[in-house]
């Protein structure tokens, strides 16, 4: 299996997570985009627009999840 590395703009995994194929990655991405929206909505929801980029122990990028967040006027 080969280590993965998740990164935002404001975090890093350094120490990886060891993943069975690519699919599994994914899943893995979407959960941590689940956890950093649960975590801190409202900076989220200020922020627009963030991604979460996938890369492999050689810093290659695997793959790269963006989120864009926009509310609707009933927000207001």
């Amino acid at each position: 299996m080969k280590r993965y590395h998740f990164k935002t703009d404001e975090q890093s995994d350094v120490k990886g997570v060891r993943l069975a194929d690519l699919a599994a990655v994914k899943c893995e991405a979407g959960k941590v985009a689940a956890s950093i929206l649960c975590a801190a909505a409202d900076e989220v929801w200020q922020r627009c627009e963030w991604t979460v980029t996938v890369t492999d122990d050689f810093g290659v990028k695997v793959l790269e999840l963006r989120i864009v967040a926009t509310e609707g006027p009933a927000a207001a």
